[in-house]
């Protein structure tokens, strides 16, 4: 009976250590898996963080710049109107003497009056003295006129004598008109023209200047090209034009993405192609719409003498150069402003707009600024027509380059990764065998994730091993053997037992983990593969729109923009 008492307290003594080692190590692996996925999990709040704080910060700075923008925009209209404002007044005033001459309202000493009142007050401003001979001419007071005249063609001889070609067509003296045109061109070069003669030009394509007039611009024109044409590099050069004048209408991408699947489980490169050459093919469907606006629209009826007095507003609204560098930097807050703070983006429209702003210019280069930069240049809608369709074939070439370019960048296959399964696929027509695989791909890393938590080959033994001190007790006969192999044999048995439910329960807790993770990286997967189709579906859109560029220039023709003062056509062969 002793010996019974000494021998049972032994077996449960080493059934616990077993069963509590078992249950050490079990809680081990547990613990070893929790904390990696722990540290799984904070690495992507990490990042996740990161990224959120350096969007935080992008756009924290950006409505820093629009707000510096908005007050640097109130301080350099103060300061164009205390240093130029008194330029203004002649502008409106030029206007004003035209329309009193009409109506026959104001007293001739009244006007004269006031244009040597500004004669005093703008010393070195071209249009000061041209006012004064204009109501010394109205006034008819010859020798007065021929001073003013003289002083003014001194200061400015282009703008003064394209301002009176205008005045003297104005008020039907032809011939005058005629003679000072001829005077203008006289200077002009053909590679080095100013926005004065876009005015000129817009005043011959509006057919407002008369049929010898018309002769003479359109010799001028005929031999600016044909001299451009001998130049070698010059078809290169304009190709080149266009194509960075219309590559600069091409929108960034936008911060914070059009795919955020994508940006999430593709190489950054990859994400970064897929927006970009998306926003460069929008670029198809705005200068679509662009050239058709400029195709189809038609300026409002109005009487030659009111087309005139819109193309004299111009002529002497025209800043000068003191004027130009503030007028920059108004025209570069406003762009920051319409980007949303980003300057960078806001300076790279500013270099191709301040082409519209350029002293000089070549006549190929006037045109696709009338064309691109209509406000800038204050192109009428006949002179945007005449550029795009001077200018068809260096367009199509360059539209054609950028849409061979952007087709070249995209994408063919696209290669992502979810969690780590990694794969790829051109469309997305493939979504059923992706998310086939990537179940196969979960269960084989399930099982694999699995293996260290199988029963040892020991308690595999114990499963059968503990019939033995069973049987060998039943065979002794005796109650004493007996009951030491039941109790042997029980002890194994639940050894066995405590090991199973330990791995089974390991193994229910891995299973219902890795059916979270497939429902998770399934629908990470539809995700991805919508946000393909979507793209694809966007690209090939989009670029059906370069078809429809393509065919209106190729249906352009430039006589066909030119009109007349009566509303007649002029057909050009």
């Amino acid at each position: 009976m002793s010996d019974t008492i000494y021998i049972e307290p032994d077996l449960s003594y080493l059934e616990d250590r077993l069963d509590a080692l078992g249950d050490f190590v079990g809680a081990a692996h547990s613990e070893i898996h929790a904390v990696g996925r722990s540290v799984d999990d904070l690495r992507g709040d990490v990042e996740t963080l990161t990224q959120d704080f350096h969007a935080y910060a992008a756009k924290q700075e950006r409505t820093n710049r629009i707000q510096l923008a908005e007050i640097r925009l109130v301080k350099l209209r103060q300061e164009i109107e205390h240093r130029f404002g008194h330029y203004a007044e002649i502008r409106r005033m030029a206007r004003g003497i035209l329309e009193a001459n009409d109506l026959a309202v104001v007293r001739q000493d009244t006007l004269r009056a006031a244009a040597e009142e500004l004669m005093l007050r703008a010393p070195g401003y071209w249009l000061a003295p041209a006012l004064v001979a204009l109501a010394a001419w109205i006034n008819d007071e010859e020798e007065v006129a021929n001073r003013a005249c003289a002083e003014a063609l001194h200061r400015d001889d282009e703008r003064t004598s394209l301002f009176f070609a205008l005045v003297c067509r104005r008020f039907g003296r032809k011939e005058a008109s005629l003679h000072w045109l001829q005077r203008y061109f006289a200077g002009l070069d053909g590679g080095a023209l100013d926005r004065k003669a876009g005015i000129v030009i817009d005043a011959y394509v509006s057919g407002l200047l008369g049929r010898d007039a018309d002769g003479l611009i359109r010799r001028r024109i005929d031999g600016w090209i044909d001299r451009f044409s001998r130049v070698y590099s010059f078809a290169d050069a304009q190709e080149k034009r266009w194509y960075e004048a219309m590559k600069a209408m091409c929108s960034a991408p936008p911060a914070e993405g059009s795919f955020p699947y994508l940006r999430v489980h593709t190489d950054r490169s990859v994400s970064e192609a897929l927006e970009r050459t998306l926003s460069c093919a929008r670029l198809y469907e705005k200068l679509s719409t662009h050239f058709q606006q400029i195709v189809t629209q038609t300026a409002p009826p109005r009487t030659l003498k009111q087309q005139l007095d819109s193309i004299l507003e111009r002529l002497a609204a025209d800043f000068d150069a003191a004027e130009k560098p503030l007028h920059m930097e108004s025209i570069l807050e406003k762009l920051v402003i319409h980007e949303g703070g980003r300057e960078d983006r806001a300076r790279r429209i500013l270099a191709e707009k301040v082409k519209a702003f350029d002293e000089r210019r070549d006549f190929m280069q006037l045109l696709s600024d009338a064309a691109m930069h209509p406000q800038e240049m204050q192109a009428s809608p006949a002179l945007q027509k005449m550029a795009l369709a001077l200018g068809r074939d260096s367009i199509l070439s360059a539209f054609r380059d950028i849409v061979a370019e952007n087709r070249a960048a995209i994408p063919q296959t696209i290669k992502f990764r979810i969690l780590a399964f990694d794969n790829e696929t051109e469309d997305g027509s493939n979504e059923e065998k992706l998310l086939r695989l990537f179940v196969t791909w979960n269960d084989l890393k399930r099982m694999i994730r699995m293996r260290p938590y199988e029963l040892s080959s020991q308690e595999k033994l114990f499963r059968w091993i503990w019939l033995l001190p069973v049987l060998l007790g039943l065979y002794g006969g005796e109650v004493y053997w007996t009951a030491l192999g039941i109790a042997a044999g029980a002890a194994i048995f639940n050894a066995y037992i405590k090991a199973k439910k330990r791995m089974d329960s390991i193994h229910t807790s891995i299973t219902e983990e890795y059916q979270k993770q497939e429902e998770e990286g399934k629908q990470m997967l539809r995700g991805v593969i919508a946000e393909i189709v979507d793209y694809r579906t966007e690209i090939a859109r989009l670029d059906a729109e370069s078809e429809k560029v393509i065919d209106l220039l190729q249906g352009l023709n430039p006589a066909q923009f030119i009109g007349s003062a009566d509303g007649s056509r002029r057909v050009q062969v």
